[in-house]
This record gives C-alpha cells, structure tokens and sequence, in this order.
C-alpha cells in the first residue's frame, strides 16, 4: 500500500492544496506555519477517522480563514488496485466515498468499513475514542515533536504488534507462538491459580486453600482452647493443696509466737513511758549550763570590743580636724580656675558671633541665587507646558493603532487588486469603451467589478474579475478599513501616521524637557526659600549689633584664622574645663570620704552606747541564772540522772534482744498486732479463694479435659494434611505455569532476533563503524521492549542516549519495522517524517541520508517534511533518477515547496 496524490480544500491554511507523492521519495519543504504539518494531519485523520466524528478532532480540521468545510481527496494503491478516497467532514452530515478503477464504489459506513479492510484494521475510529487516533499507525506516521520517542514503547497495537509477528514467523518459519492445545492448557492454569491467587501473589479470599487455612486456623483455637482447659483444671487443683497447706501452717506456727511478741511490746511501751521524764530532766540541766557558758564567752567578747572602738574614735577626730584645712585651700584654687575659664568662654563667644555673622551673609548671597535660579526655570516650565497644550494630545498607543488601521488598508487593496482584473489596450482601429468610457491605445485600466466591454459598434463583451463571491467581500472589508483609518486619522488631528508620529515624538521631546526641568527644580532647596531669606536679615542685623557692643578686641577677619582661634580657644576651655572637672572630683570624693567618716564615727559611738547596755544586761542574766545553785552542783546532779538512764535503757535492750528473736522466728517486719490481724485477713481470704477453686475444679471437670484435647488435635490434624495437599496441588499449578512462561520466553527471544537483524544494517549505514549494533527483548505479554544499543561493548539503553541519537535509533527501527510489514501490506508501506531529524548533526546528515536511501531500495515510500529541504536533496536526486516501476505508480521522487499562502 503506497499513497499516490492528495487534494485537501478548506483545511485550516488551505484553500485547495494539491500533491502528488513519489513512489520512492517526497520531498515537502516550508517555512514555519506554512501548513505542513495540518497536511500531515488531515491525511491521518482521512485514513483512520470516521467522517461523521463530531468533537475536538474535527474542530481542529477547519479553517478560519476560509468559508467551508474540510473536504480531502486522497488517491492510493493497495491490493494491486487504485484507489480514490474522498472524506467530508461535517459532524452527523459527514461523507465517505471509496472508489477503484474496477467499477467498485463504496459510500457511508460501508465505505468506512472497506477502507478498514484494506488498511488491516477492524474499523475506523468515532469521534468519542479520538484519544485512541495517535495510536493508529504510530510507527509509520511520525509527528512533529515525537521522532525522539521509542515506538516499541506505547501500546502493542500501536506497532501493528501482531501482523509484525506473523511476518516475522514467516520469515524465519519459526512456525506459531502456541499450539491451541497449548493454549488451553495454560488458560485453564491460569484459571486455576486465579481461583487461589490473586494478582500480586497472595491467596485469595474464599479460595478452597484459603477456606482449609481458615480451618486450620479454627482448629488450631480449638486445640490451644482445650489445652488451656485442661492446663487450668490441673493449676485450681494445685492452687486448692497450696491454699490447704497455707491454712494448717498459719493455725499451727505462727500464732503462739506472735501472742508472746505482743506482750514484750506492751512490757517495753511501759518502760519507754517511765523513761521519758527522766530525759526531759536531764537536757533542761544541760541546756542551763550551756546557756551560763554562753553569757560568760558573750561578756568577754563584747569587753574586748568596747575597748578597740574607744581607740578607733579617737584618731577619727584627729583626722577630722586635718581635712578640714586641706578643703579649704582646694576651694580657692577652684575659684581661681573658674574666673579664668569664664575669661576664655567669652573670648570665644565673641568669635562664634564673628564667624556666624560670616555664614549668614554667605548663606543670604546663595538664597538670592537659588531666588533667580527658580524665577527662571518657572518661566521655562511654563513656556514648554503652553506649546504642550497647543499639540494635540498623541499618544504611541495611537500613532500604533492609526498604522495597524493603514496597514489593513494596504492589505485590504492589495487583496483586492489580486482578485480584480486588469485591460490594457496594446493598439486598435475601433473605438473600445469599457462601462461607457473610452479606452485609448496605451491606456490600462483595473476591473474590480463586473463591467462592459465594447470594441466598435459590433462587439460587446462582460467581463467579470475573479474571486467569485470573495470581491464583494474585500471590497467591503477595503471600504470598512478606509472608514476605520479616516476616524482614528481624524480623532488624532493628523493626515497620516507619520504626521501623527512627528506630533507624538514633538510631544515626548518635550515633555523629557519639562521633566528635566523639574529634576533640576529638585535640586534647588526651594521650599521656604523666601522665609528663610527673610529670617536671615533680622539674624544679620543683630549679630551686627552684638559685634558693635562687644569688647573692642581686635579679631581677625579671615575665616580660617577665625576658626584657628575657635579651636584654639575650644582646646583651651576644654583643657580648663578638664581640670576644673577632676579637681571638683577630687572634691566631692573628700566630701564623700568626710560623710563616710562622719557616719562611721556616729555608728562607732552609738556601737558603744550598744555595748555598755548589752554589757549591762549579761551581769543581769549571769546573776539570775545562779541565784542559788552553784555550776558543781548542777553538774553531779547531771551525772546521776545520766546513770539512771543507763539503767535503764539496760532493761529495755533486754526486752528489745528477746522480740527480735521472736520476729526472726517468723517473716515480715511487721509488728505482732498488725501480723495477727494480717494473718487473721489472709485466712479469710484463702478460706474464699478455696471456695472458688473448689467451685471451677467442678465446672471445668464436667467434661473430660483430656478428651476434648485428643480430639481437638485428631481434627487439626486432618485439617493440616489437607491444606498440605491443596499446597502441594498450587506449588505444582505454579511450577507447570513458570515452566510453560520459560518455554514461551525461550521461543519468544527468536522473535527479537530477525527484527534485529532487519535493523542493523539500517545502524551500519547511519554509524558506519562496523561494531554498532542494536539489542532488543521480547515477551509473549508485553512484546518488543528493552530497546538499547551496543557500542564498544557497552549497551545504552534507549532513554539514556543524546537527542540527535534518539530520533536517529527510532528512525531506523521505523524503517525495519516498515520493511518487515511490508510484506502484508503488496511489498509497499508509507512511512511518514514531519521534521523528525532537528536534533541531528551535519556531519551525520549523509548517514542519515544513506539509511533513508536503504529503505526506499527494500520498497518503502518515504515522505518527508521540514523546514530545510536542502538536507535532503541528494537522496531526493537520487530518487528522481529511478523509474517508475508500474503503470499505477508516478514519479519515484518529487519535491514539493509549500507558503503560507498555498
């Protein structure tokens, strides 16, 4: 099958567009949107969409420039025949005829159905399922954009998958994939084992396994249950012996001991008792000789410090009385120093008013400046702001407008004079009148209207200019552009755009110049100009008048002698001020130390009046603590009491040594109280708690335990050897179908083989490097995949390689795709390029050409579009100069240039 010519009318660009293709190669050049690829389209969508589709795909078709709808004529051969196809597409009203030159015709759906035959498909595609048209032959139709894409990767279908299988079986006589028997077996398998297993491996929920999982598990619950049934009967039966034991040992040991304890602890509170008042004696003697102890040490103490405060006071005073006169001397001399620096000060106030007096003036010089200055630029701004009011207001936006306006014009009149017709008298000896005027020799006159021609008084012709009924229209559109171009010229005040664009630059030369004027305003401190000039005068005249009444001191005139001085005198007073400053320090410091002497001297004073009072009242304590006892007595008193407690704190060791034996006869710490009324609670517990056991040894006991067991595990038993048999039956179910996909993966890798060898020798000629070459998988689910290629003994897979490298492997795997399918389809296959090499190199251009000039000698017809046909022109040459092979067949190359106006 091989395309032979086309005609498209009102698709998109194209008004009536007319091809014919080469046998062998054809050449379509163009320039950007000059419609190449809406030609690429439109032949898609007449081979493969139904003509009565509706939706986007057939929106896309139409022209916007053109009244009309889309209508394509395409010529083919196939099956030794010529075939005419003619599609229009109108939505519901769409029509679809299919003709040959044996006399057969077919329209509507029938037509549909039997160019579908004779493309090998099932039928064509409606407008619902357009997302499924890019798949329809996406290894021979090559789009713009795509030509980097590995074709082995979209959907089989899209490859033409299973009639490049059959090719490849009768190619290589590998015979088919699966016998039928073969088929069933390894449907059934895998009806099987979706019966048990779901899609990522797991046992399926209601499976026969997972139902004898399921019992296992039951039984297993069982199992575990009675076990735990027969393990709790025999620990209540242990528990009741412990609880039986338990009893009889507190009745028998612990009691007796523990009566015994009980009386040694009250015998040994009694004694604690009696021995409580003997200590309280015995720490009130001691805390009184301690006390008597205490006042002595205190009364030293505080002697010894009256003594040293006595002394210190004195030389206080003495010091007093020396700082006193070293304060006054250090006033005088800060007198003095204050006299001279108040000197200094004045000195340098009569200076700041001298050199103020110089800024001021300065200062009113430039203010009157600044006054001139802005007078001028105002005047300027207003002369620039009344040439600006007398321009008509132009903006670009407007002159851009009213140029688009006269742009529209010209290519209204431009179309019109295409379409009108035009008479020019070359010599006569008759009088011609066209439309009632005369026509001399010489003259030429243009027809943009039907008119009458008259050649003497026997002849008289009509003639009608071309375009149909599209004069009218741009005669319309002409006089509604001259409208529109007369009311912006009008609105704007200009004849034209030039004129109109003179006026808008005239109108932004000045406007940059007032807005210059206005940066150089900023620039002048014009706010409050005249306030301030005003404010210098009074400012002037009374440092004048200051100057007249101060001291007639000679200063200098000279600013910068003035400011010498200044600074000379700052120095000076800061100097002074320095000395004054540490010297006032000094001062206050003293004054300081002085306040702190004062109030350490009144703190020294009022500590002896504390002292002699304190001193005072511990003669008083020390009388009355003694009135009658003397310190001896007290301390054999002290000693007998001390033996009495020896005693007896005796017995009570005594009583003490006889309860611990009693407590290490028997656990816990506790005393015998609290242990008998422990143990009197702990019966009662047990007595209960042997209650319950007795009640569950005879509830769990109504059934046999052990039974219930040994049947529980003969049941789980059953269930396991039966799920080890439904195991058994899926691992053999899954062994026989890895075996089968092994078996099929073995015969499906000489499937890559032969497609790999139709490729290579497409990668000889395209990298001419001898140990190039291409790898390729294939599975029986799936199909072709892992694209890569070999070079220097390292495989790259197809993602992995450059742009240029990309479109130049899936070129070439195209064209042995197409060579093996031609086979199917009368030894001829179309193969599209639409601009499929951008990313290819120059100096790869010849191989590139040397492998598409390969796969038009193995048969295939080669259509190629870009934008530089000039790549292409020697295998376009070398096409041009073969012979056309049969009678249905033209040129075997043809080259074909488009415009945007084609």
């Amino acid at each position: 099958m091989h395309l032979l010519s086309c005609r498209l009318q009102r698709v998109r660009q194209h008004l009536d567009l007319q091809l014919s293709f080469g046998r062998q190669l054809t050449l379509i050049g163009g320039v950007n949107e000059s419609g190449k690829s809406t030609l690429v389209e439109a032949l898609h969508k007449t081979l493969f969409l139904r003509s009565t589709a509706t939706g986007r795909g057939v929106e896309e078709l139409r022209s916007r420039t053109h009244g009309g709808l889309p209508e394509i004529e395409l010529c083919f051969a196939a099956q030794g025949q010529r075939w005419t196809l003619r599609k229009r597409f109108a939505g519901a009203g769409g029509t679809c005829q299919l003709s040959n030159q044996q006399g057969q015709a077919h329209s509507g759906p029938a037509a549909e159905e039997e160019l579908a035959r004779l493309l090998g498909l099932e039928g064509p595609i409606e407008g619902r399922r357009i997302a499924q048209l890019p798949d329809r032959w996406a290894h021979l139709w090559v789009r713009q954009g795509d030509s980097g894409f590995n074709p082995l990767e979209g959907k089989p279908e899209s490859y033409d998958y299973e009639r490049l299988l059959q090719q490849l079986q009768a190619k290589t006589n590998l015979g088919t994939m699966q016998s039928p028997l073969d088929r069933q077996v390894i449907e059934q398998l895998q009806q099987r084992l979706a019966q048990l297993f779901t899609a990522t491996g797991r046992i399926k929920a209601g499976s026969p396994l997972a139902q004898v999982i399921q019992r296992e598990n039951e039984g297993l619950e069982d199992c575990n249950a009675a076990q735990q049934q027969l393990l709790d009967l025999e620990q209540a039966m242990e528990r009741l012996g412990a609880i039986d034991e338990r009893l009889s040992t507190i009745d028998r040991d612990l009691r007796p001991g523990l009566l015994r304890e009980r009386e040694l602890e009250q015998h040994q509170q009694l004694l604690q008792a009696e021995l409580e008042p003997v200590l309280l004696q015995r720490q009130s003697l001691e805390r009184q000789l301690k006390q008597r102890l205490e006042l002595e040490r205190t009364q030293q103490e505080q002697q010894k410090e009256q003594r040293q405060l006595q002394q210190q006071l004195e030389q206080a005073l003495a010091q007093q009385a020396q700082r006193g006169a070293e304060q006054e001397r250090q006033e005088q001399i800060s007198k003095t120093a204050q006299q001279h620096l108040q000197g200094l000060r004045s000195k340098q106030e009569r200076v700041r008013q001298r050199l103020d007096l110089q800024q001021v003036r300065r200062e009113r010089h430039q203010l009157e400046a600044h006054q001139q200055e802005m007078n001028r630029l105002q005047a300027d701004a207003s002369r620039l702001k009344q040439t600006l009011a007398d321009l008509p207001p132009i903006t670009a936006e407007q002159v851009r407008s009213l140029r688009q306006a006269e742009q529209a014009v010209a290519q209204a009149e431009a179309r019109l004079e295409a379409m009108a017709t035009s008479i020019e008298v070359l010599q006569s000896d008759q009088v011609i009148q066209l439309g009632g005027a005369l026509l001399q020799p010489g003259e030429r006159r243009q027809l943009n209207s039907i008119s009458d021609l008259q050649v003497g008084d026997g002849v008289r012709l009509r003639v009608s200019p071309g375009g149909g009924d599209a004069l009218p229209q741009s005669q319309a559109q002409l006089e509604r552009c001259r409208t529109e171009c007369g009311l912006l010229a009008k609105q704007l005040g200009a004849a034209n755009s030039e004129a109109a664009e003179a006026i808008e630059q005239q109108r932004r030369s000045l406007e940059q110049e007032l807005s210059t004027l206005r940066q150089a305003a900023k620039a002048i401190p014009w706010s409050g100009l005249s306030e301030r000039l005003a404010a210098l005068l009074p400012r002037q005249v009374e440092l004048e008048r200051a100057m007249a009444l101060a001291d007639p001191e000679e200063l200098p005139e000279d600013p910068t002698a003035l400011e010498a001085l200044d600074a000379e005198l700052r120095e000076s007073i800061q100097r002074q001020s320095s000395a004054i400053e540490a010297q006032q320090q000094q001062q206050n410091q003293q004054r300081q130390q002085e306040q702190v002497q004062a109030r350490q001297l009144e703190q020294q004073r009022g500590r002896l009046e504390q002292l002699a009072g304190s001193l005072a009242m511990l003669n008083a304590r020390l009388k009355e603590e003694s009135p009658g006892e003397s310190p001896e007595a007290s301390a054999e008193r002290l000693n007998e009491l001390k033996q009495e407690l020896l005693q007896r704190r005796g017995t009570l060791g005594a009583i003490e040594a006889e309860r611990q034996q009693l407590q290490q006869q028997r656990p816990g710490s506790l005393g015998a109280a609290q242990l008998l009324e422990q143990l009197n609670q702990e019966k009662e517990l047990l007595l209960n708690e042997r209650g319950q056991n007795e009640q569950r040894c005879a509830s769990l006991g109504a059934q046999n335990p052990s039974a219930q067991l040994e049947l529980a595990q003969a049941r789980l038993e059953n269930v396991q050897r039966e799920r080890q048999h439904q195991e058994r039956e899926a691992r053999a179910l899954q062994l026989l179908q890895e075996h089968f996909h092994q078996a099929q993966a073995e015969l499906a890798n000489r499937y890559s083989e032969p497609l790999c060898a139709a490729l290579n020798p497409y990668l000889g000629v395209l990298l001419n490097a001898g140990n190039e070459r291409a790898l390729l998988e294939f599975n029986p689910k799936q199909g072709f995949q892992q694209l890569q290629l070999l070079q220097n003994n390292q495989a790259y897979d197809f993602g992995r390689l450059s742009g240029g490298m990309r479109e130049q492997l899936a070129g070439a795997l195209r064209l042995a795709m197409a060579e093996v399918l031609m086979e199917a389809y009368d030894g001829a296959l179309p193969l599209v390029f639409d601009d499929a090499f951008t990313n290819t190199d120059r100096q790869r251009l010849a191989q590139l050409q040397g492998m598409l000039q390969r796969g038009m000698e193995q048969g295939l017809q080669l259509i190629l579009l870009s934008c530089h046909p000039e790549d292409y022109q020697h295998v376009l040459n070398w096409a041009q100069e073969k012979t056309p092979s049969d009678s249905i067949e033209g040129a075997s190359g043809v080259e074909v240039k488009l415009s945007r106006s084609s």
